[in-house]
């Protein structure tokens, strides 16, 4: 409870404006031409009216001392990750980009000397930023003690659940309170594919996929099956694909694809957002917290209910699950911490990045809370979670008022895993985890969307894995581990 006071009037000390020392000592004069903040994120893809909301962002900062301009570039939920991959092989030169455990990968990207570290720019340009993530979640996003990208100030656990559209659910008058496991659900899904032809009852695609309900805590990446289980049973590290409840899992998955349950090009589909967005979808496993379907409906335009499945943790997916980075190419590094600090403390300048602008994009109903506005659509990057500091975003109408408390109590809640705040040092083995990274390429997206018998594929996978040395890196994981554990006390 004592870290929970701490943290809530932490947060309420970074409610507004734009330190002056943001404008200090950032390694650029007033003078002289604004440096272009260039930033790369995730979201609903390209946004119509990004140009207005970047006048408006610019003369702000600039009305604060800060010497810049910020050009926000959103690419789509499918093809983020792709697209960075080629902007950084190039070198092309862009300033801040997203980064995490599930795109644009956090551990692999930093390896390669893509990202700069940030420990000594975060205690000079960006303190307030700092202070309210504190010292566990930045240990815990570090790599050998040094951070490559600030965390998101969000919720600090997650769980598994799925989310299912709740005007279907009224429709047919769908009981979804016995639900308590992904087998539940298909009682529903007869109901929905005999009565919606043009909805496919699950989603489960590249990248948004219901293998996730397992849990694995992933101890390299997550798309490297070297973990170990999220229930601290035990500290041995295994390949995941090897447990029997990962076949079972497939074979499920291959069951509702065979009954249509599951669209038959699954496997190249990579835009979950679109999906859900299409209305063409029923029901989709994703990560929850509290206020998630409330969340869902303002970035789909549809109402969804959202079920748990799974008991909340705390893991390093969460210190690495949502995070800004600073680019090598970046040539105002200071400057560009500064302008961080800026929006993860400036209550207008986060929300007009997130929400646009008032009165336009959205339409106040009280001082924090909002609805949306006439040209909503034009602006609507979906991506309020993610970005920066959470606990002064705006919440929207349909929001529960005490969403951020029930944050607080969901993070305490959560169970601690073990291993939180390791992270596998994998230069030795930067060879096999490239080659698992193709492998996994190759075989898990038929696995994961059910078109593949497992049976038969799950098998020639795990040869595939071990061939080209996942073993090894469950060995060095291992070793670093046990004495990551030993040093830790843990």
């Amino acid at each position: 409870m004592k870290k929970a006071v701490f943290f809530s009037l932490i947060i309420a000390s970074l409610l507004f404006s734009i330190p002056m020392a943001a404008a200090e000592g950032q390694g650029e004069s007033a003078s002289g031409a604004p440096y272009e903040i260039v930033w790369y994120f995730i979201g609903n893809g390209p946004q119509k009216d990004v140009a207005q909301v970047e006048a408006a962002v610019n003369k702000y900062v600039q009305g604060k001392g800060l010497n810049a301009t910020v050009k926000l570039v959103c690419f789509d939920w499918g093809s983020y990750t792709q697209k960075m991959q080629t902007i950084i092989a190039a070198g092309e030169k862009y300033d801040i980009c997203f980064t995490s455990v599930w795109a644009n990968f956090y551990r692999p990207q930093a390896a390669k000397g893509a990202f700069l570290p940030l420990n000594d720019l975060l205690t000079k340009y960006a303190p307030k930023t700092k202070a309210a993530l504190g010292k566990d979640f930045l240990e815990g996003a570090a790599i050998d003690g040094i951070n490559y990208a600030i965390p998101a100030n969000k919720e600090k656990a997650h769980n598994w659940g799925v989310i299912v559209r709740k005007d279907l659910v009224q429709k047919y008058k769908l009981d979804v309170s016995k639900i308590k496991k992904l087998e539940d659900l298909e009682p529903l899904f007869k109901v929905i594919k005999k009565n919606e032809p043009t909805v496919y009852p699950f989603c489960t695609i590249v990248g948004e996929d219901a293998y996730r309900i397992l849990d694995w805590d992933k101890v390299v990446g997550d798309n490297i099956p070297v973990s170990l289980p999220s229930d601290n049973s035990t500290t041995r590290i295994m390949n995941e694909l090897e447990a029997p409840q990962t076949m079972a899992h497939f074979k499920l998955m291959h069951k509702w694809y065979q009954a249509g349950y599951i669209r038959k090009d699954a496997a190249v589909i990579t835009d979950f957002m679109a999906e859900l967005k299409s209305g063409n979808t029923f029901s989709i496993l994703q990560s929850l917290k509290p206020g998630k379907d409330a969340e869902m409906e303002n970035s789909t335009g549809y109402p969804w209910i959202q079920i748990d499945l799974t008991q909340p943790v705390m893991s390093n997916r969460e210190t690495t699950g949502s995070m800004q980075a600073i680019s090598v190419t970046c040539q105002k590094p200071e400057m560009v911490m500064s302008f961080l600090e800026a929006f993860n403390t400036d209550k207008y300048l986060n929300n007009l990045i997130n929400f646009g602008i008032e009165g336009t994009h959205y339409v106040k109903v009280s001082e924090n809370v909002i609805k949306k506005g006439p040209n909503n659509d034009n602006y609507n990057p979906g991506t309020a979670w993610m970005f920066g500091n959470q606990f002064i975003n705006y919440l929207w109408d349909n929001e529960d008022p005490k969403k951020w408390d029930k944050f607080l109590a969901y993070n305490k809640a959560a169970l601690p895993l073990k291993d939180l705040g390791f992270a596998m040092n994998t230069e030795s083995v930067k060879t096999e985890v490239a080659a698992c990274l193709n492998v996994w390429t190759e075989y898990l997206p038929q696995l994961e969307t059910g078109t593949a018998d497992p049976v038969k594929l799950l098998p020639e996978a795990i040869a595939k894995f071990k061939a080209v040395g996942v073993d090894k890196i469950i060995a060095e994981a291992q070793k670093q581990y046990d004495a990551w554990l030993k040093k830790t006390g843990k």
